[in-house]
């Protein structure tokens, strides 16, 4: 990638989204390093390898059930059985008497012999003897060793995404530690005179900055190690400065706005100054043209547009994919749903359409929730996702099928 390379020698409408998309994964071409993190450290952390069971679950054949064991064959409804031995949770496994029935406790191992547990709720006992009911199947009410894993089984694998659930069955394995790719470290920066930090009292002109806040909230959730930074002021020093810091750190640089050709948009010269490799792509998207995709000494960079919806519309697109394969994860597949609404448009750029989706039947349907506008917050707080209309595409009609980028952890409506 050259240095400060325009990108803008493209089609008429821009890059497309697709060759967009490929040119940010190349900024990195293969996963992180690999280290090892405790039981306790690893949610939220991908892993290197397969893991392979080393018990069987469960590790003996058990009781389902309080009840008592006994031989089936033989055994006929009515007959009577003396009791002649108990066994609980967490004692070595008795022996059934010939004939006998062998008291046992839900979770204890079956005694020898044994082929079937009664449950208490099928016998008559009378002191030391039992009368039986019906004669259950030969394994009822038995728990066998490995029927749920056994040993050699792949029970995670790699490029999995930790979360309880996987700490749940290695638990069970006794397994201490895990081999996982380290944490992307991103650290975010903003720049803009007019954006000052939530909290902080506005001048005539000045904004909140809402960008920053929303990409640590996501990036975070993505698996990434986050280190926000101040909102860089509009001057080319302060810019190369807040660069060169960020790059020393991290392994992605990750900015909105100042990508552009604008006065005060100093990003690019910031990052030739530097000796970085930068393109800006006028992307054929909305929202979200312009995109800086490069590399500042050893960490990749992108630039996202400045406004809201078109910052979202590039970290689904571009940066979630990036940080997936940084750590050898799959990015969320898009989902499928029927369009619950109309757009008339020219084709020729891809578009996202924030939507809330709403479940009818075995169905997805895709609704918008507010009107066009890349620097409108208010549809994101009803939308699940991002629907994706293909450049190709020229009109959406009510049923047809659209893919939708989801956002992390959403959830669905029902109709």
């Amino acid at each position: 990638m050259n240095a400060i390379s325009p990108g803008f020698a493209c089609a008429a409408g821009g890059m497309p989204f697709e060759a967009a998309q490929a040119r940010v994964l190349a900024l990195v071409p293969q996963p992180l390093a690999v280290e090892t993190v405790s039981l306790e450290e690893c949610v939220g952390r991908a892993t290197a390898a397969p893991v392979a069971a080393r018990l069987c679950l469960p590790g003996f054949d058990q009781s389902a059930m309080d009840g008592y064991a006994v031989a089936s064959a033989g055994l006929t409804p009515g007959a009577w059985l003396p009791v002649t031995g108990r066994t609980a949770a967490g004692e070595a496994p008795g022996r059934l008497v010939p004939g006998g029935a062998h008291r046992i406790l839900t979770g204890a191992p079956v005694p020898e012999g044994a082929d079937v547990v009664i449950a208490q709720e099928g016998v008559v006992r009378h002191g030391d003897l039992l009368q039986i009911g019906a004669v259950p199947p030969r394994g009822t009410n038995l728990r066998r060793r490995g029927e749920d894993v056994r040993s050699g089984d792949v029970l995670i694998h790699a490029g999995t995404l930790l979360d309880w659930r996987h700490v749940t069955v290695l638990a069970s394995q006794a397994i201490e530690a895990v081999a996982v790719r380290r944490r992307p470290r991103v650290v975010l920066l903003s720049s803009g005179r007019e954006l000052w930090a939530p909290g902080q009292s506005l001048a005539p002109g000045q904004i909140h900055d809402s960008n920053l806040p929303m990409l640590r909230a996501l990036l975070g959730a993505w698996g990434a190690e986050v280190r926000p930074r101040p909102v860089v002021a509009d001057e080319p020093a302060a810019m190369r400065a807040a660069l060169r810091a960020a790059a020393e750190q991290a392994d992605l640089v990750l900015t909105t706005a100042g990508i552009s050709v604008g006065d005060e948009d100093h990003v690019r010269d910031a990052i030739g100054a530097l000796g970085g490799d930068l393109a800006v792509l006028k992307v054929a998207m909305k929202p979200g043209k312009p995109l800086a995709a490069g590399r500042i000494g050893e960490a990749a960079f992108v630039g996202l547009p400045g406004n809201p919806q078109a910052a979202l519309a590039g970290a689904l697109a571009f940066v979630r994919p990036l940080l997936a394969r940084m750590t050898g994860t799959a990015a969320p597949a898009p989902l499928g749903a029927r369009a619950g609404f109309s757009l008339r448009r020219k084709a020729g750029r891809a578009e996202f359409l924030p939507v809330r989706l709403h479940a009818e039947g075995a169905c997805l349907r895709a609704e918008r929730t507010g009107p066009d506008g890349s620097g409108r917050l208010s549809p994101l707080l009803a939308a699940d996702g991002l629907a994706y209309v293909p450049a190709g595409q020229q009109d959406v009609q009510p049923g047809d099928l659209v893919e939708v980028l989801p956002f992390h952890g959403a959830g669905v409506a029902h109709a």
